[in-house]
């Protein structure tokens, strides 16, 4: 399942400060690969996987719960896209060939 780095645990926790028991992860297969969206939970939902280290938890739905496995969430605080989460996931899709159209139902 997903780690996390020592960096993302710190800023989930602040992000939280005690309102929020944790940080939903929702992963969607597109076009152009995964795509990650994040918010902020009272809780975990019965099929959820959770994450648990130290005293943060993480929420992951079965659904993108594979497309997890292996992979490290971290945090960058300055990069030349801004700040933010990152992650390294060797189950990224690789972005389509040239001249591919997902509205054309020529890739997979």
């Amino acid at each position: 399942m997903l780690s996390l780095t020592d960096k993302a645990v710190e800023v989930i926790r602040e992000v939280c400060q005690g309102e929020y028991t944790g940080l939903r992860i929702l992963v969607r297969k597109g076009c152009s690969g995964l795509t990650y969206s994040m918010g902020l939970e009272e809780q975990a939902a019965e099929d959820d996987e959770v994450i648990d280290v130290e005293d943060v938890k993480v929420f992951v739905d079965p659904g993108s719960a594979m497309w997890l496995v292996g992979a490290t969430m971290d945090y960058v605080a300055e990069s030349a896209m801004g700040s933010g989460f990152v992650f390294d996931n060797p189950n990224a899709v690789p972005p389509p060939p040239p001249g591919c159209s997902c509205s054309s139902g020529t890739c997979g």
